[in-house]
């Protein structure tokens, strides 16, 4: 057995916060470790309760991963080409998928726990990064969760750098030498997309919503979340840390993060909801449903955010999804602890306003955070109420796989604290191809053509930014 090996560094540079360090240190460790870096490479920072942290993780020391074969969930943590512990889970067809796959992430996360703790000496802080993917399709979903326990990780803070790692010759590579080499970097050069696809095309997208919403019409569904695609061909590759340097707003308030697993495609993103988070014992969700397009001009905006908070159908789509995570949460915190801190105040994110709100509470004794998520996922942001049904909708009338878009993306550590972004406002990276995903609620009073303009709105920061996308 390895011992863990930590050292901290005072950051060098005082004019970067965590997140703009984070994106720049990425590429740097990703050019010193290829090998690890091919294996797994992680970037989540977050800002909560007003303090900024970046985590990086370069390798694969372990993975815990979960592959679905039809009939069954099968769990095991790896580590290399070694099985070190694995169960099968039977799915139960009457039962939803999400709420089965993270029953049993969290009975086999009491497993792995003292496992990896005991046998291997690892502390209460090691940290997995990781998500799991939207099973809007499970019958076709062969892997939905994983997550990597990294070969080397590093924690910034606005005032330190800490590295961990289990490995002398990963080890020896990191001195004071290799922070210095890290510089806050701006592209030069301007991505050039040579093509852009819509998945469906608008009058495809306006003609499904026409006959959803004629379902919802003789229905009692309250909403359903569709989300569509722009396929952009790039010229040329484009790195994961470059694409999320010209996308992150400075500074971010939210989430950033890129996550690439062995088969090369990088999930990049920069949402800005709150799935869930857990500190001890405390839970806490911030919804985010309704929403208005944003602007640079001041009165505009505040009349963009005056409809916002007062458009009838807005506010029925944002208490639809508040009102869910409630009814959720109460199945697994202690009564009494539930709390409504904030009720549809507004986040602006300067291309789009949305209405926000701010749910804890405290976790029942016994229960893990895999167990919270079991109550939680779906949310109605990204999914729908009453979920079964909206499951069937999506399936029908939806034209794109998700993939972790709408998933959840973050890290969990072994003394059970975890932190994870609705993966929202990201796309997936190939070497020659950017898809872009935005959803909608869709509730009895949409528009369908003012739905497809919202979606439109929330890729903005992937359509058009700072740095003009060149189509030929």
């Amino acid at each position: 057995m390895n011992t863990l090996k930590q050292s901290s560094y005072a950051n060098p540079y005082p004019n970067l916060n965590a997140h703009e360090l984070g994106a720049a240190l990425l590429p740097v460790l990703e050019r010193r470790f290829p090998k690890l870096a091919s294996e797994f490479m992680g970037l989540f920072s977050h800002h909560t309760d007003g303090t900024r942290t970046s985590m990086i993780g370069i390798g694969s020391e372990f993975r815990l991963v979960v592959t679905h074969d039809g009939a069954h969930l099968n769990l095991q943590l790896q580590h290399e080409q070694a099985v070190c512990l694995a169960e099968t889970v039977a799915l139960d067809v009457s039962q939803l998928f999400h709420e089965q796959l993270f029953d049993a992430v969290a009975r086999f996360v009491e497993q792995l726990r003292p496992w990896l703790m005991e046998k291997q000496g690892l502390p209460a802080s090691a940290t997995f990064l990781g998500g799991w993917r939207c099973a809007t399709h499970p019958e076709y979903l062969s892997e939905p969760l994983i997550f990597t326990l990294p070969r080397l990780f590093c924690r910034i803070s606005e005032e330190q750098l800490t590295f961990s790692c289990l490995h002398e010759d990963i080890w020896y590579a990191i001195d004071e030498r290799l922070i210095a080499s890290v510089a806050d970097f701006t592209p030069t050069a301007n991505p050039r997309i040579t093509k852009r696809e819509d998945i469906p095309a608008c009058a495809d997208y306006v003609d499904d919503l026409v006959g959803l919403l004629n379902e919802l019409a003789c229905t009692d569904a309250d909403k359903v979340v569709i989300g569509r695609e722009v396929k952009l061909t790039l010229e040329r590759p484009i790195s994961p840390a470059v694409l999320l340097r010209l996308v992150a707003p400075r500074p971010n308030p939210h989430y950033e993060f890129v996550f690439r697993w062995a088969d090369q495609v990088a999930w990049v993103g920069i949402s800005p909801e709150t799935l869930l988070r857990k500190e001890k014992e405390l839970l806490v969700v911030e919804p985010l449903a309704g929403t208005r397009k944003g602007s640079s001009e001041g009165e505009k905006n505040a009349r963009y955010r005056q409809e916002l908070t007062s458009d009838l159908k807005e506010l029925e789509e944002h208490e639809t999804a508040a009102g869910l995570f409630l009814e959720q949460l109460a199945t697994v915190c202690e009564n009494g602890t539930l709390d409504l801190r904030e009720s549809r105040s507004v986040i602006d994110l300067g291309y789009v306003q949305h209405l926000k709100s701010l749910i804890s509470g405290t976790v029942k004794a016994g229960l893990n955070v895999f167990n919270a998520l079991a109550a939680v996922y779906p949310p109605a942001t990204i999914w729908g109420k009453p979920l079964a049904v909206c499951g069937e909708r999506i399936r029908r009338y939806e034209q794109i796989d998700r993939g972790f878009f709408t998933g959840g993306l973050g890290y969990f550590t072994l003394g059970d604290d975890a932190n994870f972004a609705l993966a929202i406002r990201m796309v997936k990276l190939t070497q020659s191809h950017i898809h872009v995903y935005a959803g909608s609620g869709i509730v009895k009073a949409s528009d369908p053509y003012r739905e497809w303009l919202e979606t439109t709105n929330k890729m903005k920061p992937y359509l058009a930014n700072e740095y003009v996308w060149n189509i030929s």
